[in-house]
């Protein structure tokens, strides 16, 4: 329970919700759209636990995921080990669902980001060892640039994605895949 000083702090803090470009309150939500071994899934939240796995949560539903207060800690990013029989809600969905799915999560209330997602792709991810990192513009477009897995935590924790037009036009041009320089 809050006490009336920290109500009035947390309901001038929420007036306005908060900017995911400039707040690191946030969880980034990793999507599977296809039918995914549970290990695989499992390693890449694996190998995170060193540096962002805290930042990052295997999408299914947002009622999962605690609500956020001012002034209580918060941990809902993945927990390990998953149920093996997990399955992805978002199967045979694209880019442009989980787009549509982030702008109808409740904020303040929620701490998932809305611009920036992940989306866990078997192939890529098994053929080279990459996951794609998105990010949702203003008019709802989705882009998308190929991003070393063990390090897509670092990346939405600040380390490339505040450089994203210089990140998206790398792999536009040259190929260069995010955090590949780590």
């Amino acid at each position: 329970m809050l006490s009336a000083e920290q109500e009035e702090d947390e309901a001038a803090f929420f007036e306005s919700g908060w900017l995911d470009d400039e707040e690191r309150i946030d969880v980034y939500g990793v999507f599977v759209l296809e039918d995914m071994p549970v290990a695989d899934i499992e390693n890449v939240f694996r190998s995170q636990e060193d540096y962002g796995n805290e930042r990052l949560w295997l999408a299914d539903d947002y009622n999962n995921l605690p609500d956020f207060y001012f002034h209580l800690p918060s941990h809902p990013h993945t927990k390990l080990p998953l149920d093996p029989n997990w399955q992805s809600p978002f199967r045979g969905k694209t880019v442009a669902d989980v787009a549509e799915f982030l702008r109808s999560v409740p904020k303040p209330r929620k701490p998932l980001c809305k611009t920036y997602f992940a989306v866990l792709d078997k192939t890529l991810y098994r053929e080279q060892g990459h996951i794609l990192v998105c990010k949702v513009l203003e008019d709802g477009q989705v882009q998308s640039i190929p991003c070393v897995a063990s390090f897509v935590g670092v990346f939405f924790g600040g380390h490339e994605r505040y450089m994203w037009a210089n990140e998206l036009s790398s792999w536009e041009e040259y190929g260069s895949v995010a955090m590949s320089d780590v």
